[in-house]
């Protein structure tokens, strides 16, 4: 499982970045530094605020001339660590979205690469029009949360005949021209999302200014469908395989795919509304139905929460009636598929960028040659024939769910009403028609439960170069490598770049199953008990009461994933906190409830990043008396068990369970 990694920029305050929940590692150049340093033709001063030396570059706004002006181009540069020696090479790296500033992610970078800075240079270029290469700025696009239809077309037409100068293969040219002007020959580049189709676009264009390169959550720069057909697969396997990996799940009858089929069903015939809190535990008002189902399925914005708690949620409301649990799911899918940007500053995420990019280089249902006007009737034919040929591209959910499901999860009608691109920049066409690509090293890296960018995409990707190598991180999601929880990814990414082989890949099979709740209850009487040990003396109720505990921990544990406050609220009341403190979550909960007739209070200590043990003291009262427990259990180890110990009612309690 991955979540970002933040490098702490000693004495310096820390930036917004598309990866939340940092993990901090102290960086710095070396006292010694100069406040100028000279590369290649170019002069480059100390960055004001971060240990890295800055520029720019001017740049054409059109290559081809047509439209004139200039746009600049913003990098940092960080020198090795060692300058006593020199460098030993340079490593590229370029963010996702597309929107995203790759120096918005420097600290991710950084922690990522950490490694290899003692003897290498990194390189973070801002592609045009995002972060300090004059991001563009749309609104109300850009505040408008997801956009509408109406919004794009505001932002085309403020853009005019520019709009089509933001694509992938310019963005390429300005990271060849950024290197010829650095005096860099050669680089290693890594993408992560976006940025790893973008790395294609630059190998398309520029493969003799490559060693190495490593696309984290890619598919393919030529050769996709518009459909994106390899999103429903995916997306079914990862809920059915965590179903199989997980023994009260794995033992009931039908598939978790089924069971959402039957809860989608359900919300067809009887959408319905309600309160429910968000990430933050805000209540937000909720709509469920079958567009916001298809894109809790979709999104991937929380990652493993949504496998941890869909299929049990389904089965919660249609088996008890219990929404909360679902609305909960809604209401933080919704939050976390947010920007972290603060203020929907464009200068840390555009909105305006990324439709320029995607009306410029992805297909699309309809011809983005043809005037707006005729497009929608275009896109209706197209839907009408995919009807006919593949009516289950999306299932369980039918093409118009899949089609009305928020930016960025959908893009089938997002550039309707995008100008008509000059014949000098012809749409979908990021690297040249016919374009070999070169033969350098090049390593693929999906996650085994990413539907965003499937494992098959990723294939199609690795498929064509000559010399590339896909490895599927199992159990994992949306970009790999940065922030990587267990050390598999990352190490692979490192070794990588160090010996243009991954080297051992075995961690690769090995990661942890995400452990869903067994169920979700409304009382403790309704749960199974947890098992008794040598010593326990305490009744069913007890150990019920026990089992509840345990997953109101493990429940405020799984928030974190979605909350980016500290503070938060329990599924039926109450409240929980976090503070993150070097690689622990120190985590108290206030009389937090995830079922009715238990109020839990108490301490955990999660330590996210290290094999040690998750360690929970937790109180509460139960009609049988006061109980006092501490449970720990191994978060990264696959199939874990959580031990309990302490006492109801003056009891002794001594138990186990499938961890939280």
């Amino acid at each position: 499982m991955t979540r970002s990694i933040t490098i702490l920029l000693l004495s310096l305050p820390l930036a917004a970045a598309p990866h939340p929940k940092p993990r901090t590692r102290a960086y710095n150049l070396p006292p010694t530094a100069p406040p100028q340093i000279r590369a290649g033709s170019l002069s480059l001063s100390r960055c004001p605020t971060i240990p890295a030396y800055c520029g720019y570059l001017a740049r054409p706004l059109d290559p081809a001339g047509q439209v004139p002006g200039a746009i600049q181009i913003a990098f940092e540069f960080y020198p090795h660590f060692d300058q006593s020696q020199p460098t030993s090479g340079v490593i590229v790296a370029v963010e996702g979205g597309p929107g995203y500033p790759s120096t918005g992610s420097r600290f991710s970078y950084i922690g990522l690469f950490y490694p290899l800075l003692q003897t290498r240079d990194l390189l973070l270029v801002d592609n045009r029009g995002t972060g300090r290469s004059q991001a563009i700025e749309c609104q109300p696009l850009q505040t408008d949360g997801n956009g509408t239809l109406q919004d794009i077309a505001q932002c085309g037409a403020s853009l005019g005949d520019t709009s089509d100068l933001y694509g992938s293969g310019t963005a390429a040219d300005d990271l060849a021209a950024v290197l010829d002007a650095l005096g860099i020959r050669q680089v290693d580049l890594y993408g992560d999302s976006y940025g790893s189709y973008f790395s294609q676009a630059f190998a398309g264009r520029h493969g003799d200014r490559l060693r190495a390169v490593i696309l984290d959550s890619t598919w393919p720069v030529v050769g996709e469908s518009p459909w994106y057909p390899e999103a429903a697969p995916a997306m079914r396997h990862a809920f059915n395989s965590t179903c199989r990996q997980n023994a009260d799940c794995r033992d009931l009858p039908g598939t978790a795919v089924g069971r959402i089929a039957k809860l989608l069903d359900s919300l067809q015939a009887h959408p319905f509304a309600g309160t429910a809190p968000d990430g933050n535990g805000q209540l937000i008002a909720v709509h469920a139905d079958g567009e916001s189902l298809a894109y809790e399925a979709y999104s991937n914005s929380s990652e493993s929460v949504v496998y941890r708690e869909l299929d049990p949620a389904a089965r919660a409301y249609l088996e008890q009636g219990d929404s909360a649990p679902l609305l909960r799911l809604i209401a933080e899918n919704g939050r976390a598929s947010l920007s972290n940007c603060e203020e929907g500053a464009p200068s840390c995420y555009s909105a305006g960028l990324f439709v320029a990019v995607s009306c410029t280089d992805y297909p699309q249902i309809y011809d983005m040659t043809s005037l707006p006007a005729l497009r929608p009737s275009q896109a209706a034919a197209g839907i009408q024939q995919e009807w006919v040929t593949d009516p289950g591209v999306y299932a369980p959910f039918a093409i118009p769910e899949y089609r009305l499901m928020p930016l960025p999860s959908s893009v089938l009608d997002m550039c309707i009403p995008w100008p008509v691109p000059s014949p000098l920049h012809p749409p979908g066409q990021p690297v040249p028609p016919g374009t070999v690509f070169p033969s350098v090293p090049v390593l693929v890296l999906s996650g085994g439960l990413d539907s965003l960018t499937p494992a098959q995409q990723g294939a199609e990707a690795a498929a064509l170069f000559p010399n590339a190598r896909q490895i599927v991180i199992a159990n994992s999601f949306h970009v790999t490598a940065l922030g990587d929880l267990d050390d598999c990814a990352s190490d692979i990414a490192v070794h990588f770049f160090q010996y243009l082989t991954p080297g051992d890949t075995s961690c690769a099979s090995e990661i942890a199953e995400v452990r869903m709740v067994p169920k979700f209850a409304r009382k403790m009487a309704e749960l199974d008990p947890a098992t008794p040990g040598p010593g326990n003396q305490g009744t069913v109720a007890d150990l019920q009461a026990a089992a509840a505990a345990a997953l109101t921990a493990g429940d405020a544990i799984a928030r974190w994933w979605v909350n980016t406050s500290g503070s938060g609220v329990g599924l039926r009341g109450g409240q929980f906190q976090y503070v993150d403190k070097g690689d622990t979550a120190n985590f108290t909960l206030d009389s937090s409830q995830w079922v009715e007739d238990l109020a839990v209070s108490g301490t955990i200590a999660w330590q996210e990043l290290t094999p040690g043990p998750v360690q929970a003291q937790l109180t509460f009262t139960t009609p049988g008396g006061a109980g006092a427990l501490q449970i720990s259990w191994y978060d990264r180890q696959p199939q874990a068990q959580a031990s309990i110990q302490g006492a109801i009612g003056g009891r002794t309690i001594v138990a186990t369970m499938q961890a939280p």
